[in-house]
């Protein structure tokens, strides 16, 4: 084992089979061969070389027909990626026919456009498991918009908000990320064949309508000039992974927190064969969720070697791109999988709604503070207000003393200027949720508005 994802016993808990597919290392030498397959055939057409050449190529350009030995004893001498490929394929060529595969372009053009390829089917499957965890976040946030439960900052309880807004909240940042994923196919979907340093000089008179024409038939977009060395393109995939991490270890981290014993307001479902602690029976430990914290740090982390990889020198510099090939698998991989179990996660959530509502009083009426203290102003002043509800609030929190809702009602300065009555309707968490019901429609709203075109983007 190099990598815990080509473990035999562990790799399926941190990839996918889908994942694994793309970056599968057959499939990548498909890919090229596929590339110049595409390539021969326009160069073909457009007579720069023998279309039985074309053809030839074609018909034996399949990895599974190639000699896997022969390739791997070349990589071993030569230490080039690509030339022992090629040369396993002309060697299957009758009569020289061979000699026209790769005409024109470098290695570095078949390996990044067939990186881009790679990229473009991992974002798909990735924008897809994004889709259906918004979905599911949408539903329930249209069920919850207006069921109170405390808000928390500085890991204290604040002032109340409603579980739908919390499901909203990480509905729309899912959503922000859903869209940079889509806006990424106007500049990294992007192939390459511009040749040793950029200038198309191997390609002839025909460079333009041949990388024109390889392209259209690859899906990819040509762009303006070679990016050998500008690896932007690389850096705003890893990048916008990255953010997608961020987003999915932050909802993973909040169920996590919110299963704990103390607070008990989420459980991950149990799966089938849920197994909790070896020592302790007792146990429901939220491991699925912790697990997936843990890949979303490690695709975080592969942001700073693609922004380092920025730094290139010249027209070609291996040193950087040599950094992709580690970090754009590992990252689309561990991604997907943390993306995969999130969805599990959520689809089956266990929402303990009585232990919500029961955390809420838990500061017995505290969370109330500032809409008593702005009630309050209206008749002593906003800043003497907030000295009076602040003198009950610490008289509260004195060892087996009275509670919020006591001091309250027998404070002589309050009773004087707010009745009973008046208290007891003012303390009513769900007039106190601001507006959390309209931000939750607004989500979903834009959700469904942005949404007309996730289709278009999948089968682009």
């Amino acid at each position: 084992m190099s990598h815990i994802i080509d473990s035999e016993f562990y790799g399926g808990s941190w990839c996918t089979p889908e994942m694994r597919e793309v970056f599968d290392d057959r499939k990548r030498y498909q890919r090229w061969l596929d590339i110049e397959v595409v390539l021969a055939g326009v160069q073909a057409g457009l007579g720069v070389i023998p279309k039985e050449a074309a053809a030839e190529i074609k018909a034996k350009a399949h990895v599974e027909e190639l000699d896997t030995d022969f390739i791997k004893d070349e990589l071993a001498k030569t230490g080039h990626s690509l030339v022992p490929l090629l040369k396993a394929v002309q060697k299957r060529c009758e009569g020289n026919l061979g000699e026209y595969i790769h005409y024109g372009p470098t290695t570095q053009d078949i390996e990044d456009t067939g990186g881009v390829l790679e990229m473009k089917d991992a974002s798909k499957l990735i924008f897809r498991d994004l889709a259906k965890l918004e979905s599911t976040l949408l539903k329930l946030a249209a069920k919850y918009e207006s069921f109170p439960m405390a808000g928390r900052t500085h890991n204290q309880q604040g002032l109340p908000i409603t579980l739908g807004l919390k499901f909203a909240n990480w509905a729309a940042e899912l959503r922000r990320g859903m869209e940079r994923v889509k806006d990424m196919q106007k500049r990294v979907f992007v192939g390459m064949l511009h040749g040793g340093t950029g200038t198309m000089a191997g390609l002839g008179e025909q460079a333009y309508p041949t990388a024109e024409a390889v392209m259209k038939e690859l899906g990819l977009a040509l762009p303006p000039t070679g990016w050998g060395s500008a690896r932007d393109i690389v850096a705003e995939y890893q990048t916008v992974l990255g953010l997608l991490a961020g987003t999915v270890g932050r909802i993973a981290n909040e169920i996590f927190q919110l299963a704990r014993t103390e607070i008990g307001e989420f459980q991950e479902p149990l799966g089938e064969h849920y197994v909790g602690s070896s020592t302790m029976p007792h146990k429901r430990n939220p491991e699925v969720t912790e697990f997936v914290v843990a890949m979303t740090r490690v695709v975080m982390s592969n942001v700073q070697l693609a922004l380092q990889s920025m730094v290139a020198e010249h027209e070609r510099d291996t040193r950087a791109w040599r950094l992709d090939w580690h970090s754009i698998p590992e990252s689309s991989m561990m991604l997907h999988k943390a993306l995969s179990a999130l969805v599990f996660v959520v689809d089956g959530l266990v929402i303990d709604e009585a232990r919500i509502t029961e955390n809420l009083d838990m500061l017995h009426g505290m969370l109330f503070s500032e809409a008593l203290m702005f009630q309050l102003g209206k008749k002593v002043g906003k800043q003497t207000a907030h000295h009076l509800i602040r003198d009950t609030i610490l008289a509260a929190t004195a060892p087996k003393g009275k509670t919020f809702r006591e001091l309250l009602f027998e404070n002589p300065d309050i009773a004087a200027n707010l009745t009973k009555d008046e208290l007891n309707e003012l303390m009513d968490y769900s007039k106190h949720i601001g507006q959390s019901v309209r931000q939750v429609h607004d989500v979903v709203a834009t959700a469904q508005k942005l949404g007309a075109t996730d289709e278009e983007f999948l089968q682009c």
